[in-house]
């Protein structure tokens, strides 16, 4: 199940978070940023009528690096995989996905960015449906009964849209237990001041400071996951949002960093599938996530930003 964050909620997160982050004199907020395509060897993911999500994510992934390194040639870019292999050469997905954050943590990363395509859960194109449309005996004797008599029709799969994850909130005690894992590294990354060692959650007061950092990092998390929305709202895509999964997503938990997990479309549905194996759709997702990720950049430095938030369009449904 999924849940869409409180429109309340995230206003406020939006709303006071540029005062929580601007210090005079910071560090860049920004320094480096791990993208993070999802599954890879192994596991395809979900697969459409002619693709594989491991494919169109990897692909996606590898333009908005280049992207990124372009527009912010300051910034560091490190990659969980480049090629179609499982993050590590890991023989389980369980191991790959705990490689893919130990990387992240490893790498002092201020932004987690995993890139995903999506499917409604039915086959790809066109799925069969089948309609009662009476009844008939069939048995002898004791054995009599009724059973339904069964039309079969096919639906066109029309399920469209992007949607940004962020982690659990509840899950909380995951994300405090993945920033003590960046030990000697800026957990202060984005807030303008630095540590050099990890905290020690032995200790009551290190325990509510990385609680800080939680809700820090998780305000920052909604800012840019819902900058990434407006984004495609703006290029005419449908949005079902920010959400939330109850289940958690470990990647976006076990990342000691403001982390989101990009859905950016669906390959059950013949048309979008299409635009997301097209360098057309790719270079338009890569556009969103660049304007979102300057708008991000910008709040956070105290800059302003050069397009206004719209969380109304945000949580909609599918």
């Amino acid at each position: 199940m999924k849940k869409m964050i409180s429109f309340l909620v995230l206003t406020g997160i939006i709303c006071s978070i540029s005062a929580f982050n601007t210090r005079p004199g910071q560090k860049p907020v920004l320094r480096t940023i791990i993208i993070d395509p999802g599954h890879g060897g192994f596991d395809p993911g979900t697969e459409g009528l002619f693709s594989k999500e491991k494919n169109v994510a990897l692909a996606i992934s590898l333009k908005l690096g280049k992207a990124i390194e372009e527009e912010f040639p300051d910034i560091k870019i490190v990659y969980t995989r480049t090629t179609d292999i499982m993050p590590g050469n890991m023989p389980t997905k369980n191991q790959g996905l705990h490689y893919r954050a130990e990387l992240a943590n490893k790498s002092k990363g201020d932004l987690f960015i995993c890139i995903h395509a999506n499917n409604d859960g039915h086959t790809p194109g066109t799925y069969a449906v089948h309609d009662v449309i009476g009844h008939k005996m069939v048995g002898k004797g004791k054995r009599r009964r009724k059973v339904p008599v069964y039309r079969t029709r096919y639906v066109k799969n029309t399920r469209i849209g992007t949607g940004t994850y962020i982690w659990k909130a509840d899950r909380n005690v995951f994300k405090g237990e993945a920033i003590n894992q960046r030990e000697g590294s800026d957990v202060e990354a984005g807030m303008g001041d630095s540590t050099e060692a990890a905290f020690d959650m032995n200790t009551p007061e290190a325990r509510i400071r990385a609680q800080l950092y939680e809700k820090k990092y998780f305000a920052n998390s909604a800012l840019f996951a819902t900058l990434v929305e407006d984004e495609f709202v703006k290029a005419g895509r449908h949005s079902d949002g920010v959400m939330q999964r109850d289940e958690g997503i470990q990647v976006l938990q076990a990342t000691g960093m403001p982390s989101v997990l990009i859905e950016t479309g669906f390959l059950s549905n013949k048309e979008e599938e299409i635009y997301l194996n097209s360098d057309e759709g790719q270079d338009e997702i890569v556009r969103d996530v660049i304007r979102a990720l300057k708008r991000y950049k910008d709040t956070l430095e105290g800059h302003g930003s050069n397009g206004e938030t719209s969380p109304a369009g945000l949580g909609r449904g599918r």
